[in-house]
């Protein structure tokens, strides 16, 4: 009888214990599960960010860019009109010249 009783609670606490750990297996799993997660949510959320960086330093790009072709434009249409100024000048002179 008592071998009968040890081994009735030996199997109660076997029972008691299997579930037990496969609950704290579960949590671990369910854990591991919301890390993963966590994980890819911050590799995106970082990704997301490099993007915007990125489009930001192009659009300074950009506008640095055309700040300075708007300042080459201006430059050679003033260069453009000294040349034309000289050409009309000495256009006059040869003008003169042959009169």
């Amino acid at each position: 009888m008592k071998k009968f009783m040890g081994l009735g609670a030996m199997l109660l606490a076997g029972l008691l214990v299997i579930p037990g750990n496969l609950w704290h297996a579960r949590q671990v799993l369910a854990q591991s599960d919301a890390q993963t997660v966590a994980d890819q949510q911050m590799q995106e959320l970082q990704q997301k960010r490099q993007e915007e960086w990125q489009d930001r330093e192009r659009q300074e790009k950009r506008q640095q860019n055309s700040g300075q072709r708007r300042q080459d434009a201006i430059k050679r249409q003033q260069d453009a009109a000294k040349r034309q100024k000289a050409a009309e000048q000495r256009l006059r002179e040869l003008e003169e010249e042959g009169d």
